[in-house]
């Protein structure tokens, strides 16, 4: 069989036209819903940040993952429930988490997600997806502040815990 390395087949599909090949053109564009949905003010701590979304886990059955956007003020500019899961689990999606922010012109964001059992204590994959999001807001410029898991009347904050650093790194 004649195989052929993925430099060489990439050769091939550069020298071959493909005839009449339509190609989208987009425009991307913000919409705000509302302002002030949940009276958001700048957070002087995880208390505060995990008090705002508490009023919208509480209605929730399942995980959910919120994302907020801040200024270079870390003033909130947007919420948005970036992924909804089961019951023990959530899929969180980079893309869909920093497109909210590079959308908002954020320099910042938080991110929150609740536990429907009830133990805010973060699960494993909780620990790599805070990694995964301090990282990757590292290589854009929009810092991670911290990632608030909310339980019942109880909160786990990475950055409290010493787990995320000053900068977001």
């Amino acid at each position: 069989m004649n195989r052929r390395s993925s430099s060489e087949q990439m050769e091939g599909m550069m020298k071959r036209p493909i005839p009449k090949k339509k190609v989208g053109i987009v425009r991307i564009q913000m919409v705000k819903e509302d302002r002030s949905l949940y009276g958001m003010r700048r957070f002087q701590d995880a208390v505060a940040a995990a008090e705002m979304a508490r009023v919208l886990f509480s209605m929730a059955d399942r995980e959910i993952f919120l994302v907020v956007s801040l200024d270079r003020k870390l003033e909130p500019l947007a919420a948005e429930i970036a992924a909804g899961g089961g019951v023990e689990s959530c899929a969180v999606d980079m893309r869909s988490i920093f497109k909210h922010a590079i959308l908002n012109n954020a320099s910042y964001l938080i991110c929150l997600h609740n536990h429907p059992s009830g133990d805010p204590a973060p699960s494993w994959e909780d620990r790599k997806i805070t990694d995964r999001i301090a990282q990757a807001g590292k290589l854009l410029g929009i810092h991670l502040v911290d990632h608030i898991v909310v339980g019942e009347g109880r909160y786990f904050s990475f950055r409290e815990e010493g787990l995320l650093h000053e900068n977001g790194e």
